[in-house]
């Protein structure tokens, strides 16, 4: 029987893949829960030894296995150093003895992610209001297939002839193979007839992924920040993801969602965001319409967007700002923040990468 060693209970340093930077390990802690704790990922699925998907190769060091129960060695100080036959671990279950070196296939970054052209199970397409489409689709089950998303990315449709589509995934990473697209009907636009009539007709649809600046980790946020996220239309669908990231995620920053619209019909969800009020005491919705007409009994906020946001604070110095909508709306939400203190910097849109605006 093996037996358990007794300086697992010490800190010790982790050099990954050669990289600079040396990983300090808590006590107990596993060699996956260390590499994740500091913003990296590595192959993984089941986190109990037994798919083997997270192994590694110990180049030095001395490690603790608890399933499969294993002491492993390598280094000067082990006979293994001799051999050929590489020293392998599992990093789930792996728990760090002494400062180690180890090398893992696939290791990311923190923000490091893998492009991916990838065909999804279309699961349901549904009409949610007199133009936009809510699309569920379900990606590959596959390890080889699986791939990682931040809150707030898009993904590339891919039809058949090889024509592209930018849409905003609605729904947040811990979704898993889940992924939500809401899709606006533009009559007068040829790709997008034929984008939804090829959705509503087939079983499954080519995407790549993920695509995107315009992200929230929510373990990077400074604690009490305020955050305000800004959607108009269908760029609800991006806040979307982003709001249910942070409240997956136990979140307690204030949280103040604004979604504006030109008429009250386009609001296409609108008793969702107040489920997330009224279950989240952090949490401030703040509906916006700019014209209401007098037919369509919007009894709510009249204004523009960046407008309306810039009346509501004081001060915008500490607060984090999430938009998505046309760059028209993006700028001038910028301009009327600025005013408030707010600093470019604050700000994250992709609108910024797709359509920058020339110097001032």
């Amino acid at each position: 029987m093996t037996v358990r060693p007794v300086n697992i209970s010490k800190c010790y340093q982790i050099c990954l893949n050669d990289r600079l930077q040396l990983l300090e390990c808590n006590p107990d802690e596993t060699l996956l829960q260390v590499i994740e704790r500091y913003g990296y990922r590595m192959p993984r699925s089941c986190q109990n030894g037994v798919c083997q998907i997270c192994e590694y190769q110990l180049l030095s060091g001395e490690v603790w296995q608890r399933y499969p129960e294993k002491h492993l060695l390598a280094g000067p100080d082990s006979s293994e150093n001799n051999t050929q036959t590489p020293v392998l671990g599992l990093a789930c279950t792996s728990v760090v003895m002494k400062d180690c070196r180890v090398n893992i296939k696939g290791l990311k970054g923190p923000g490091e992610q893998d492009l991916k052209r990838l065909k999804c199970d279309i699961a349901k397409v549904e009409k949610i209001s007199k133009d936009v489409y809510r699309v569920s689709l379900v990606l590959p089950a596959t390890a080889s297939q699986s791939v990682t998303y931040f809150a707030g990315q898009y993904l590339d449709i891919v039809m058949p002839d090889g024509e592209q589509a930018s849409f905003s995934i609605g729904s947040a990473p811990e979704a898993a193979r889940n992924l939500e697209l809401h899709v606006r009907h533009a009559p007068g636009s040829k790709l997008s007839s034929a984008i939804l009539a090829f959705l509503q007709t087939s079983k499954s649809v080519e995407v790549e992924l993920p695509k995107g600046d315009c992200y929230l980790q929510a373990e990077k946020l400074q604690a009490d920040q305020p955050i305000i996220l800004a959607a108009a239309s269908t760029g609800f669908s991006q806040v979307k993801s982003i709001m249910e990231h942070l409240l997956a995620s136990g979140v307690k920053n204030p949280i103040h969602l604004y979604w504006g619209a030109r008429v009250a019909a386009d609001l296409y969800l609108p008793e969702l965001p107040k489920q997330w009020a009224a279950e989240n005491d952090n949490v401030t919705y703040h509906p916006v319409v700019s014209e209401p007409g007098d037919s369509c009994g919007w009894t709510g906020r009249v204004d523009l967007l960046p407008d309306a946001i810039g009346q509501d604070f004081d001060s915008l110095e500490n607060v984090s700002v999430y938009t998505s909508g046309s760059p028209a709306m993006v700028y001038a939400l910028l301009d009327a923040l600025e005013a408030k203190g707010l600093k470019e910097a604050q700000m994250h849109s992709d609108v910024f990468s797709y359509a920058p605006r020339p110097v001032k």
